[in-house]
């Protein structure tokens, strides 16, 4: 019965129906407090649900639920990236910044999402007027990102940030 709990949460998302999915979910989370094995994915769904319905802080808090219950380096990356970008939509820069860190020292080191984390810190060094850090970010971006147009932006903004600095 878990497994078809778990399964119908996961059909009613695919049908567009989140509130009748978050509901699913936080049955199966209250029917089986162990999580039998699935907590973060529980808490991460949840997660998901509430970003995408707008709700950023109770996003903050599955995602960090999902964080504590020790996933997988690469879930465990978005994770951080997610909360960052929680953050940020909230208007929450210092928070945001303190989260995409934390993915971006955290997994390999040509996880996307780390990459995701490390392009906004890039960005929002700029906004705060931190140039060595976004030119940090920016060289870490060309080293490990296989984006070819990505280490361009990249490498043509150090050259940028570099030729302001002179």
């Amino acid at each position: 019965s878990a497994a078809s709990l778990y399964n119908l949460a996961l059909c009613r998302r695919m049908l567009g129906e989140p509130t009748a999915a978050r509901e699913t979910l936080e049955r199966y989370r209250a029917d089986y407090p162990s999580g039998l094995g699935r907590t973060a994915d529980i808490a991460y769904q949840l997660g998901d649900i509430y970003e995408e319905t707008g709700s950023q802080m109770e996003a903050i808090a599955e995602f960090e639920r999902a964080l504590a219950a020790k996933p997988d380096d690469a879930l465990a990356s978005e994770l951080k990236y997610r909360i960052g970008a929680c953050r940020e939509q909230l208007g929450e820069k210092n928070e945001a910044i303190l989260a995409y860190e934390k993915a971006m020292n955290g997994g390999p080191k040509t996880d996307p999402f780390r990459l995701l984390a490390v392009a906004r810190c890039a960005a929002l060094y700029e906004e705060k007027e931190s140039w060595k850090k976004a030119v940090g970010a920016y060289r870490d971006l060309i080293k490990n990102s296989q984006d070819d147009e990505l280490v361009m932006a990249a490498n043509e903004r150090v050259a940028q940030l570099e030729a302001a600095a002179r």
